[in-house]
């Protein structure tokens, strides 16, 4: 996600040079996690610093955008579904996001890469030949296409957002900002860097896949001549010099001038998409010299030229005769499941779908080396390249089933169309029994468990159980009876009795039963008598209120009516009678007559004042004419 991420001068354009600009960010923590060490790159869009997630200890590159829209919630909004977009993204040639978020200003944490970028190499004054520049466009298109086949297009395609790992791997950078950054300005016309956009993007017009494939060209031929195509003095005269122009195809491209002249060209439908760039590319890669290795320019802060010995060596590994880089390490907590299946079947994926062999029509051709991809996929592709294929099967520790294991011959070998291909496919890792005792252990006790069969414990949560200890397995998450050897198995501890909630319903209700319903619910019901109007034995209240969350064996105090209480009658005489009847009322007495006229006063009562009467008791008033 870095605009001229690592570029090793001025905003990831041509190079710069000159002392470092001290950052007023350097030193900070932001969203108190990533704390700023130094400015490695800056950019139209914004400025990245190495920084250290100080919760898991590691080096990360935070990119700190230069926008005023942080607490515009549209701004807001669209920045987080574009880092959400990002981050679902799984290719080893993406950069990986790791968290976004607003802390004053909006900012991206990803992946610290030490390559530097192709803007890096390029600003260093060198340049690639065109089997180097092969093996980066070839890797760019993987990228590209995983990408474009879940919806996402670039729109900033260009050689500061193409960095380079410590290990040599290309990955691409910045998806998603280019359409952040313009939705910032309303009225823009185009989203991304003018030099490098299609001219249907910089017509401001709809694009698709196909406008990242057009920027490509460009990068390759900046990047074997030095120089780039298209560029006036202004940015209005570099978007029209490209209006209804092909890319201009150097010479020294050799037999990748013509595909990299289809997709540099103007019209996008008479562009190849991604997937179908990365096919012809790898076509030419039998006829071309290996690649010597790539000069990397790592990182350096903002304004530094790199220094003498920071350039470190790479061999692309594209080219039968070489191998694929390792994978990279993921760290103590992933599991090597996971990790193995997700390389294995996403090289199947780019070999077998992505970047199909279309090999030359000669009766000999070198096999393609496909150990460690998706079995299924290469014998798909050699089948369809005019080799016989026999499939064979084993398991073997360390490999996911479906991976390819073995090929014979090997990959690289001279081999006629027609011959036989062995080709070994695991069956996955030897497969151990679960231990059946786990539930009802503790989890040193689970974990001892799975040690002494070949497993390991993997994720721990809890949930609550009416019946299992706290602290105690409830509960085994993968289900399966066996799994392959070194498999993580997550477990769930008990967390006791899941809270209860004070039912409701039962106000109006007779205590006994109102006692077995909470009863059922293991709380402690705790009859208190009270007077009331209410009949004798119904529940008026409880306590805590119905609907409040209670622990399990919680007393709940539930008040029954012990029937209506006593009370002494009011004097009401020498009032008039309607003063003498709302006195009554108000004492509780309901039954009243009066014995003469309504609008006279009361001359006696009948309890007399002071008597000890229920709601019920009658009261007789005689009133004077």
């Amino acid at each position: 996600m870095m605009d001229g991420q690592y570029s090793g001068g001025g905003t990831g354009g041509s190079g710069g040079s000159g002392s470092p600009t001290p950052s007023p960010l350097i030193g900070q923590l932001v969203d108190g996690r990533y704390r700023l060490s130094a400015a490695i790159g800056t950019g139209g869009s914004g400025t990245v610093y190495l920084a250290e997630d100080i919760s898991l200890g590691r080096r990360v590159a935070v990119k700190v955008l230069h926008t005023a829209a942080s607490r515009d919630p549209a701004f807001v909004r669209q920045f987080r579904a574009e880092a959400q977009a990002v981050a679902s993204l799984n290719s080893s040639h993406v950069v990986d996001v790791y968290d976004w978020g607003i802390d004053g200003q909006a900012y991206l944490v990803t992946e610290y890469l030490g390559g530097g970028s192709l803007r890096s190499i390029l600003a260093s004054g060198r340049t690639l030949s065109s089997s180097q520049v092969l093996v980066l466009a070839l890797d760019v298109c993987r990228g590209l296409d995983h990408a474009h086949s879940r919806g996402l297009v670039h729109r900033d395609v260009k050689p500061a957002n193409l960095l380079f790992g410590e290990d040599g791997r290309i990955r691409i950078a910045d998806f998603g900002l280019a359409t952040v950054m313009t939705s910032e300005q309303p009225g823009a016309g185009h989203a991304g860097t003018a030099r490098y956009a299609s001219p249907e993007q910089a017509r401001g017009k709809v694009v698709d896949g196909r406008s990242d494939v057009y920027a490509l060209a460009l990068c390759v031929v900046e990047a074997v001549t030095g120089h780039l195509p298209f560029v006036e003095s202004t940015v209005a005269g570099t978007l029209r010099a490209r209006d209804g122009r092909d890319v201009p195809i150097p010479d020294v491209l050799g037999p990748l001038a013509p595909v990299v002249a289809r997709a540099g060209a103007a019209h996008p439908d008479k562009r190849p998409t991604a997937v179908e760039f990365g096919r012809l590319l790898l076509s030419m890669a039998e006829g071309m010299p290996r690649p010597e290795p790539l000069q990397l320019v790592g990182p350096g802060e903002v304004g530094a030229s790199p220094l003498p010995g920071e350039a470190t060596s790479v061999t692309p590994s594209v080219f039968p005769d070489s191998r694929p880089p390792p994978h990279r390490h993921v760290g103590p907590r992933r599991r090597w499941p996971t990790v193995v299946a997700t390389a294995a079947l996403v090289v199947g994926v780019v070999i077998g779908g992505t970047v199909l062999w279309e090999a030359t029509r000669d009766v000999t051709r070198r096999l393609p080396s496909l150990v460690g991809s998706s079995g299924e996929s290469a014998s798909t592709l050699l089948a369809e390249l005019g080799w016989v294929v026999e499939e064979r099967f084993d398991r073997q520790d360390g490999s996911v089933e479906g991976e390819l294991l073995e090929m014979s011959p090997a990959g690289g070998t001279a081999l006629a169309e027609g011959e036989a291909v062995i080709l070994v496919i695991s069956l996955g890792a030897d497969r151990v029994a679960v231990p059946s005792s786990l539930v009802g252990v503790t989890a040193s006790e689970a974990s001892r468990l799975l040690d002494e069969v070949g497993l390991t414990a993997g994720e721990v949560t809890r949930g609550h159980s009416e019946d299992i200890l706290p602290g105690l397995v409830i509960e085994v998450l993968d289900a399966s009876t066996s799994l392959p050897l070194g498999t993580a198995v997550d477990l769930v501890l008990s967390a006791g009795p899941a809270p209860r909630s004070v039912p409701t319903g039962l106000v109006g209700m007779q205590a006994a039963d109102v006692q077995a319903s909470l009863l059922a619910l293991k709380l402690l019901p705790i009859l208190v008598d009270t007077p009331g109007l209410s009949g004798v034995g119904t529940v008026v209240r409880l306590a805590p209120a119905p609907g409040t969350p209670v622990p399990i064996g919680a007393q709940v105090e539930v008040l029954v009516s012990s029937g209506p209480e006593q009370r002494p009658l009011p004097a009401v005489e020498g009032l008039s009678f309607l003063a003498a009847n709302a006195r009554l009322q108000a004492a509780g007495f309901l039954h009243v007559e009066v014995v003469g006229p309504v609008d006279g006063w009361i001359l006696s009562q009948d309890p007399a004042a002071g008597y000890l009467g229920l709601p019920d008791t009658r009261v007789t008033l005689t009133s004077s004419e």
